[in-house]
């Protein structure tokens, strides 16, 4: 394997691609990716879609042109005529009624204004135009109601208060016969429309009165029922009575209550000065009105006196003593017998002692209060009783009493509104004894009014623009449909990127896969002798000068570490990648760079047809077999020594396993000690992972799209992707198929110029 000395200025150490940008200009895919902005007026983008579909353009402005001005040639003169009809809103002289009455019954008015709207649709209806039809077909039997809507026109004249009625037709006397019916039939439609709107508001107020007398005949039933039911005529009164009566009882009660206290208070004192309890009180009053009694009694107290007497001059045991103790001992049985006749229960004697005037007194007021007490107690407890009933039938009328309001103001609320519709109906039948106005014609209707609406130079304007916006809405569909990319600038809109080449199209690519010659030597006027032809001379400088112009936007890129590694992919296949590889590793070489292409498509290498070489050993037989038994598997192509060309080699069972190895990395960090410019053709990248893959091992990765051939989609999930996933910045684009332009200014003339005169410039001394 040949191991030139490597050029000074292409030392990188065998150091990581990535380390190349830390201080330099690194290009980044964008993050987002900015689609059109659909809603922006932009007249230049719309312009360039005209031309791009001037075809569909001019074909559909044609076609409608010619089909608009067809029918409008083939149609007969149309003659029009237009009257001016004054409406009024049916109560504009009116004020508008009460509750009760309902707002669309009077013509689809509300207030004091007409809805115009809702009037002309009325108009238009076959209520109205279809008793004026039948006018009409007296005299033409040939037109129907679909016929007369057709030529029809009711517009509000601005907001005034007139309608403009327009009729068109293709006889002058006809269209002057059926407006004039129109009119007509519009100012009738009036007349019966006001006087009908008020008869069926009259009629309305009827069942509305009918409904509503009948309601307040069912709440007055409903009222009697109550009353009856209940044994009262006014829930309000007799619950007022109800509680005076209360209170009245309630200060009875009070009343008897502190005399109560005070009959307590007497008896108390007078049970103390007695001591007797009102029984035993009544008892010995009983038997001071005995006489028998009184007789024994009168008899026991002399002969205690006596006894008294004796005892202070006798002992007690003395006979006389004890003769008068036995006397007193006989007498009282005879005492106590006659107290239990009296009475009834057995009293003791002894206890009662000598009651005198005031003591009989005092018992008299005791038992006389104890009965006071007894009466007062009596008399509280009835009070009691009755407070409780009253009470129980308070409560009662209230529950009574919400009732009787709910029933009430039903009645109260039906009442009113009979009074209301009452008052609706006389003024109802106040409007109908008024002098209603009908509409009113304010213009003159005659056949002079007819005139001819057709106008061929309108028609013509109106063919034109209409085409020319069917013909802009059909350009901008088909261009809408298609999803390519058709410009630089639409490209860079999308990608956010440079565009480190503008690729011209170029036709000499399909005879020949390469338009740059690899000879080292070859000399313009070489180049000049074969393209005789003035437009291929011009491609094929052009496209040269695409490439010298791509090699040297990559040294600018960053000057102070400059990119040595690069692959070339394309978002699908069939975009010119490998094309673009060749001729820019071309370009390069005649540069005076050092430069080796690497066939990295191990799938379907394209690179050995290009340069018409053999492909026995290449990039996968490096990968997978030892260095010893390898022979020299790199090409120098003939008449250019600095240019090398790596093959793809024996295809692979699995290409990526080798792109991702370690000794592809090995291998490229060699080739990087021994090259100026690295150039790797990868596969595109919505197929397979091999240029993101190859990407881990390069300095940046290079783009190229194909004009109206590269979907914009596919570029936008390749740059979403490679922002996610790719090990290397993308650099930039290669724009390729760009149309060719047919001023060519002094660019030609230069090149031109020098063919004549048989210039011939050194390739190789360019900088």
């Amino acid at each position: 394997m040949p191991s030139p000395t490597p050029p000074s200025t292409s030392t990188n150490g065998g150091t990581n691609g990535h380390s190349r940008f830390q201080n330099g200009y690194i290009p980044m895919v964008p993050s987002t990716v900015v689609d059109r902005q659909e809603d922006d007026f932009d007249l230049g983008r719309w312009i360039t879609i005209l031309q791009r579909r001037a075809g569909v353009f001019l074909g559909v402005a044609v076609l409608s042109f010619a089909g608009l001005m067809y029918r409008h040639l083939s149609q007969p003169p149309v003659y029009s005529g237009s009257a001016n009809l004054l409406v009024e809103p049916v109560n504009s002289a009116n004020p508008p009624l009460s509750l009760g009455v309902p707002t669309y019954i009077f013509n689809g008015s509300r207030g004091t204004g007409l809805d115009y709207i809702s009037q002309i649709r009325v108009l238009r209806g076959p209520a109205v135009l279809e008793p004026i039809v039948e006018n009409i077909q007296q005299r033409y039997p040939e037109i129907t109601y679909n016929r007369l809507l057709a030529g029809l026109s009711i517009i509000q004249d601005g907001e005034s208060k007139v309608l403009q009625i327009g009729y068109k037709a293709s006889d002058p006397e006809m269209a002057a016969f059926v407006l004039t019916q129109v009119v007509e039939g519009f100012i009738d439609y009036s007349v019966d429309s006001r006087q009908g709107d008020l008869r069926r508001g009259l009629t309305f107020l009827d069942d509305q009165l009918q409904e509503k007398w009948q309601e307040v005949t069912s709440i007055e039933d409903n009222l009697s029922e109550f009353q009856k039911r209940y044994d009262l005529v006014d829930v309000g009164a007799t619950s007022a009575s109800v509680t005076e009566r209360m209170n009245q009882m309630l200060a009875q009660q009070e009343n008897l209550r502190v005399q109560l206290a005070s009959q307590q208070s007497l008896y108390d004192n007078l049970y103390y000065q007695v001591g007797f309890d009102p029984d035993t009180a009544i008892r010995i009053a009983n038997l001071n009105e005995s006489p028998n009694y009184q007789t024994l009694l009168g008899q026991l107290r002399q002969l205690e006196q006596t006894i008294a007497t004796e005892s202070a001059r006798f002992q007690i045991d003395t006979p006389i003593i004890e003769a008068l103790e036995d006397q007193r001992q006989k007498l009282l049985p005879l005492l106590a017998a006659e107290a239990q006749r009296l009475v009834g229960s057995p009293i003791d004697a002894d206890t009662l002692g000598y009651q005198g005037t005031v003591s009989l007194n005092l018992m008299q007021q005791l038992v006389d209060t104890a009965n006071q007490i007894q009466v007062l107690r009596t008399q509280d407890q009835a009070l009691n009783q009755g407070v409780q009933q009253l009470q129980a039938e308070i409560q009662r009328l209230a529950d009574l009493s919400r009732a009787y309001q709910q029933i009430s103001r039903e009645l109260t609320v039906a009442e009113s509104s009979l009074d209301q519709l009452l008052t609706n109906r006389q003024n109802m039948r106040l409007q109908m004894a008024q002098q209603v106005s009908p509409w009113e014609l304010i213009s003159p209707l005659n056949e002079s009014s007819i005139v001819q609406s057709s106008n061929l130079s309108r028609n013509l304007l109106f063919s034109a623009v209409v085409s020319l916006f069917l013909a802009s809405a059909a350009a901008f569909l088909r261009d809408h449909m298609d999803n390519a990319l058709h410009s630089v600038a639409e490209l860079a809109e999308v990608t956010q990127l440079p565009n480190l080449a503008i690729v011209p199209n170029a036709r000499g690519l399909d005879k020949q896969p390469l338009l740059m010659t690899p000879h080292l030597s070859t000399t313009m006027a070489d180049l000049l002798t074969h393209h005789e032809d003035s437009d291929n001379l011009y491609a094929s400088f052009s496209f040269a000068e695409a490439f010298y112009s791509l090699d040297t936007n990559l040294r600018l890129l960053n000057p102070d570490n400059p990119i040595q590694v690069v692959a070339l992919t394309s978002p699908t296949p069939g975009e010119g990648k490998s094309t673009m590889a060749a001729h820019l590793a071309i370009a390069a070489a005649n540069m005076g760079r050092r430069v080796l292409l690497v066939d990295g498509d191990l799938r379907k290498p394209t690179q050995h047809l290009i340069f018409g070489l053999p492909n026995h050993q290449g990039l996968s037989d490096m990968l997978t077999q030892a260095s010893e038994s390898l022979v020299e598997p790199l090409h120098v192509i003939s008449g250019n020594p600095n240019l090398h060309l790596l093959t793809a080699g024996s295809r692979p069972p699995s290409p990526g396993r080798l792109l991702s190895s370690r000794k592809m990395q090995q291998f490229t960090e060699q080739f990087r000690r021994r090259y100026d410019l690295i150039i790797f053709d990868t596969p595109p990248l919505t197929l397979m992972v091999d240029a993101k893959l190859t990407a881990a091992n390069v300095d940046g990765l290079l783009l190229v799209v194909r004009l109206k051939k590269t979907q914009r989609t596919d570029v936008q999930k390749v740059l979403a992707d490679l922002s996610n996933t790719a090990q290397a910045p993308l650099l930039g684009v290669i724009v390729n198929g760009v149309p060719q332009r047919r001023h060519r200014s002094g660019y030609e003339h230069y090149y031109k110029t020098y063919a004549h005169k048989q210039v011939t410039p050194d390739l190789t001394s360019r900088t």
